[in-house]
C-alpha cells in the first residue's frame, strides 16, 4: 500500500474489547449467575457480527442493538437461564463504566510500529462520548493523533461523512489512508463509500466470503502494508 500516510482504526471488537472478568463479577454478585469466559472473544466477534446485520437492515434503536449485543453474546458464555435479567444488569453497568476497556496481546506494538513509519493514526468509532476513556483506560491512548467519535461529531458508520471528518483532521486524501475495522457491512462498506481502501479485521475467519483484505492479528497489518 504505497502511499499511505494515515491509517485509522475501529474501536469496540478491534482494538479494544469488553472487560469479561469485570461482566463475570458482575453476575455473580448481583444475580448469582456463574459465566465464563471460555471462549469469549469469539463469542464477542458473533454478537457484533449480529448487531451489524440488523444496522444492515436498517433494523433497531440503539437500546434494542445494545439488548440483541448481549443476548447474543451471554449465553455463549454460559447465561442460559435469568437471560433477561442479566442483560438489564450488564446495560446498567455498562451506563456507568466503560466496559470496551481490554486489547489483545501485541496491539500496543503494532500501533507502536505504525507511529515508527510516519503514519497518523486515529480511532473513527461508533460510540457514546466517552471513545477516549476507554483508550486510556485500554493503554492505547497515546498511540493516535485523534478521536472521533460518533456521538459528539453527529454521525455515524457506515455514514461515509464520518470517514470524510477524520480525512480533514488527518490533512490527507481519501486514497492516501486505510480503514481497520470489524464489521464488513458497517466499517468496510463505510470507508470504501468514502473513498478509503478498508482492510477487515476477522480473528475467528467469520467472513470467509468476504471481498476485501483481512487480517486475524493487529500486527498482520504491519505485513499487510508491507505486501500490499
Amino acid at each position: 500500500m504505497n502511499g499511505i500516510k494515515a491509517v485509522f482504526f475501529d474501536a469496540g471488537g478491534t482494538l479494544i474489547h469488553l472487560d469479561a472478568p469485570r461482566i463475570c463479577d458482575l453476575l455473580s454478585e448481583e444475580l448469582g449467575i456463574t459465566a465464563s469466559l471460555e471462549g469469549f472473544q469469539r463469542a464477542q466477534s458473533m454478537a457484533m457480527q449480529r448487531v451489524a446485520a440488523l444496522v444492515a437492515e436498517g433494523a433497531g434503536s440503539t437500546e434494542n442493538l445494545k439488548r440483541e449485543f448481549y443476548s447474543t453474546l451471554l449465553p455463549r458464555m454460559g447465561v442460559r437461564s435469568d437471560l433477561a435479567p442479566a442483560i438489564d444488569c450488564v446495560l446498567k453497568l455498562a451506563q456507568s463504566e466503560m466496559l470496551w476497556r481490554r486489547t489483545e496481546a501485541g496491539a500496543a506494538r503494532a500501533l507502536e510500529r505504525l507511529k515508527e513509519r510516519g503514519l497518523r493514526l486515529a480511532v473513527v468509532s461508533n460510540s457514546d462520548g466517552r471513545i477516549e476513556s476507554a483508550f486510556h483506560q485500554a493503554g492505547l491512548f497515546d498511540y493516535f493523533d485523534f478521536f472521533i467519535d460518533s456521538f459528539l461529531v453527529g454521525v455515524e458508520k457506515p455514514d461515509p461523512r464520518i470517514f470524510r471528518i477524520a480525512l480533514e483532521r488527518a490533512g490527507v486524501e481519501a486514497t492516501e489512508a486505510i480503514y481497520v475495522g470489524d464489521l464488513y457491512s458497517v466499517d468496510v462498506a463505510g470507508a470504501r463509500e468514502a473513498g478509503l481502501a478498508a482492510v477487515l479485521y476477522d480473528p475467528f475467519g467469520l467472513n470467509a466470503e468476504a471481498d476485501c483484505l483481512k487480517i486475524r492479528e493487529i500486527g498482520d497489518l504491519i505485513k499487510l502494508l508491507d505486501a500490499v
